[in-house]
């Protein structure tokens, strides 16, 4: 037979077991973008908090793919510099030692009567902008 206190504990236990366990998942939104034909993807990663904080982004722009994480297929790249006041998010990406600027990702934010609504372009640099629609937060 149980008693009390160890009733008590096997439930903080399982408590905080889940807590743990939930944390991460909300502790991160994302934006993702796709352009018209859905053949080319921007994903970004943020950190929740009080001010914005990229965690990381992918791009799968044609036969190209860049991402700042460690590990992850395709061309590795650092966030040189990101910026998101609520109307507009600026990232721009760099090469690992930050002497090349390789990828430019503008979104444009606004409400109107249907709601609100995320456009902008990813640009590679040397290439043309390719034009996306994006959603979350």
């Amino acid at each position: 037979m149980m008693t009390t206190k160890k009733v008590l504990l096997a439930v903080l236990t399982s408590l905080s077991g889940g807590l743990i366990m939930a944390g991460p998942a909300q502790a991160a939104l994302s934006i993702g973008c796709t352009d018209m034909k859905s053949d080319s993807s921007v994903e970004i990663l943020l950190g929740a908090g009080p001010v914005p904080n990229f965690l990381s982004v992918t791009i799968a722009l044609g036969d190209r793919h860049l991402t700042t994480v460690p590990g992850q297929p395709g061309e590795q790249v650092s966030i040189a510099q990101a910026y998101d006041d609520g109307e507009v998010v600026r990232v721009d990406l760099v090469d690992p030692q930050a002497q090349n600027k390789i990828a430019a990702i503008r979104i444009i934010r606004a409400n109107d009567k249907a709601g609100p609504f995320q456009i902008g372009y990813v640009q590679l640099e040397g290439d043309v902008a390719v034009g996306i629609t994006c959603e979350g937060p």
